[in-house]
């Protein structure tokens, strides 16, 4: 299938409409989360919530009843205020800076991918003030706190990553045609800078994108991941090949620099 044919095909993908799936029982504040709160002297927090958790609406009258203080912005990708996704991993990703001005940051939801995304957050911002995040999951009512020693690992591997990019020849990059996270002509446009630099590049594309794949082509020296930002910075751990992601191979020394300022110890 050439170039063309391709962008052609991806002009023509079907529209896609996303519907909110929210979770049916109701959100409360615990015995053991207003335990938790007085140990740790919280008085304010910045709330996030999965989508299936944020008609939030009793839960926040009921710490404003027990004097604790809510800050809640919306991130620049989401429909909801205090909605969070897994891409936003950015300092940039909020409408406002809610975090340096509460005590702690209170995640409402169940798994650790969306909550993990507020400690990244926090280490590209290079905040010295940093704040774990207390997990709180509606459904079992446990409560959690993870902080920079969950993402540790990531971080070191991210590094070793983008030293062994800016060293590779030859380098594949990763394209999915999901609506949403679709960049092609990012990708190509990668191709041809990689190029200039005296680089091979070779572009893959699919739907899902199943990095336990990619050690069927071991020319690949590197890959550059186009997709969700996620992929660059959890799934690393788990696949030996370097993975980075597509904003940082446009100007990798860069990125490293700027990595190496994150605070993560």
């Amino acid at each position: 299938m050439d170039t063309i044919d391709l962008t052609r095909r991806i002009g023509k993908m079907p529209r896609l409409f996303l519907i909110d799936a929210k979770w049916e029982g109701k959100i409360n504040l615990t015995k053991e989360l207003k335990e938790y709160f007085k140990k740790k002297k919280i008085k304010s927090v910045a709330l996030f919530a999965s989508v299936q958790f944020t008609d939030l609406k009793d839960f926040l009258k009921e710490l404003e009843k027990n004097k604790i203080k809510v800050n809640i912005t919306k991130a620049k990708r989401t429909n909801e205020n205090a909605q969070i996704l897994g891409c936003d991993c950015y300092e940039d990703s909020f409408q406002d800076k809610i975090i340096e001005n509460s005590d702690a940051v209170l995640y409402v939801g169940d798994g650790l991918f969306h909550p993990k995304a507020l400690l990244l957050s926090q280490i590209k911002e290079k905040k010295e003030n940093f704040k774990p995040v207390i997990i709180f999951d509606p459904i079992s009512n446990q409560i959690k706190e993870i902080n920079k020693k969950d993402i540790e690992k990531q971080i070191q591997k991210k590094k070793r990553n983008l030293k062994l990019f800016i060293n590779s020849q030859t380098i594949g990059i990763l394209v999915t045609i999901k609506p949403g996270q679709q960049y092609f002509n990012s990708a190509k446009n990668l191709k041809e800078k990689l190029k200039e630099r005296g680089k091979k590049a070779y572009i893959f594309i699919d739907n899902n994108i199943n990095l336990a794949q990619l050690e069927n082509y071991p020319f690949i020296q590197c890959w550059v991941n186009t997709a969700c930002p996620r992929i660059g910075t959890d799934d690393i751990v788990n696949i030996e090949k370097p993975l980075i992601n597509i904003k940082e191979a446009f100007n990798p020394i860069k990125a490293l620099e700027e990595i190496e300022k994150w605070k993560i110890n």
